[in-house]
Parts: C-alpha cells; sequence; structure tokens
C-alpha cells in the first residue's frame, strides 16, 4: 500500500509532506509537554481527594498513553516523510535542513 502512494504523489506533494513533517516534528515537543500538564493536574486531585498510591498509580499511566502517543506520533511523521525522499528520489540523509527547505519551497514554488 505504501508503494502505490509514493508512487502516485507528485514532486509538489511530496515537497509539501516533507515540509508538513518538519512543522509537525518541531510542534510535537510542545505539544507532549502541554498534554503533561492535564496528567499533573488529575493526579494532583486524586492525591488530594483519595491517596498518593492511586494517584502515583495513575501519573505512570497517563504518562505511559503519552510516551505511545509521542512514539507513535514521531514514527508516522518519519514514515511520511521517508515516503516523500523515496517519491523526489532523495536520501534524507544527504541534505541539509535549511539546504532542504529552500529546495522543498523551490519545487512548491514551480
Amino acid at each position: 500500500m505504501h508503494s502505490a502512494s509514493v508512487m502516485a504523489m507528485t514532486k509538489k506533494q511530496a515537497a509539501q509532506r516533507i515540509l508538513d513533517g518538519i512543522e509537525s516534528e518541531s510542534r510535537m515537543k510542545n505539544r507532549t509537554i502541554i498534554s503533561i500538564i492535564p496528567a499533573l493536574l488529575s493526579s494532583s486531585a486524586i492525591a488530594m481527594y483519595y491517596s498518593y498510591q492511586v494517584a502515583i498509580g495513575c501519573l505512570l499511566l497517563l504518562l505511559a498513553l503519552i510516551q505511545y502517543g509521542h512514539e507513535r506520533m514521531g514514527k508516522s511523521i518519519e514514515e511520511s516523510k521517508a515516503a516523500a525522499f523515496a517519491s523526489l528520489g532523495w536520501k534524507a540523509e544527504d541534505i541539509e535542513n535549511d539546504d532542504l527547505i529552500e529546495k522543498l519551497n523551490k519545487i512548491i514554488q514551480k
């Protein structure tokens, strides 16, 4: 299924997908940090009204879910970028990040 989507992608679509992936990677850290705040607040409320043992268990569970989501999101972004690089016939390791963004913007402008 992935190879069919790679072949059907135009150069502009591939370039846009890579740029979107770079942007998503930069936002991922902030979103992960923001998702920790409700976990801490809910665990604090549980600690105040029930017990610390339950609150610690709740916090560990929520942090594990946050970590899982973070890893899945990162993997999805990497797979999307890899498919786009393959569509363009490029290797991700060969291109500097600043040079990459400039080349992608030129492709999109065409």
